[in-house]
């Protein structure tokens, strides 16, 4: 599992979104240069907390994109499901798959396996979030080893906001 430090590049990747289009971070963070972004890796549409946190991001996108931040959502649930869950919530960000697991091991996500000590629904990303500056660099990240305890979008949206005051 990678350990990404604060203020250093993110890696890149190129995953596959709900509408069957390759998105590219490394061009979106080129192309999209002027604002932030915020990676948020979620367990996968049969999750309730995931469903409830990706309805809050939604509720608050317009807060978000006030503050130039672009929301992405990474799971490694099946595309059609992925598909199914932007339906249902109305979801305005992307919404990539990642069933191979290049983002989710780049960025150091934990992974639930059938190995752990707890089952849970197969194998699977655990959350966590990271917020990637202007530069393209890390400014905060979120790692959970379990489905609970994710900041909420207030949090978010603090944190955000503290960042950008006091960035060097």
């Amino acid at each position: 599992m990678a350990k990404l430090s604060l203020g250093q590049n993110v890696p890149t990747f190129s995953l596959v979104d709900t509408e069957g289009g390759l998105f590219q971070l490394d061009k979106h963070l080129e192309e999209d240069s002027n604002r932030w972004h915020m990676l948020v890796f979620f367990r996968g549409e049969w999750c309730p907390v995931c469903n409830e946190q990706m309805e809050e991001l939604q509720q608050n996108i317009s807060a978000f994109e006030d503050l130039d931040v672009h929301v992405i959502a990474i799971a490694s649930d099946e595309l059609d499901s992925l598909r199914k869950m932007k339906k249902k919530h109305g979801l305005d960000f992307p919404v990539l798959q990642d069933h191979e697991r290049a983002a989710i091991d780049s960025f150091g996500v934990f992974m639930h396996t059938e190995k752990d000590p707890y089952e849970d629904h197969g194998e699977h990303g655990e959350p966590a979030i990271f917020i990637i500056d202007d530069e393209g660099k890390l400014m905060a990240q979120y790692l959970q080893s379990s489905p609970f305890g994710r900041p909420s979008a207030d949090g978010l949206l603090t944190t955000i906001k503290y960042i950008r005051k006091n960035k060097a």
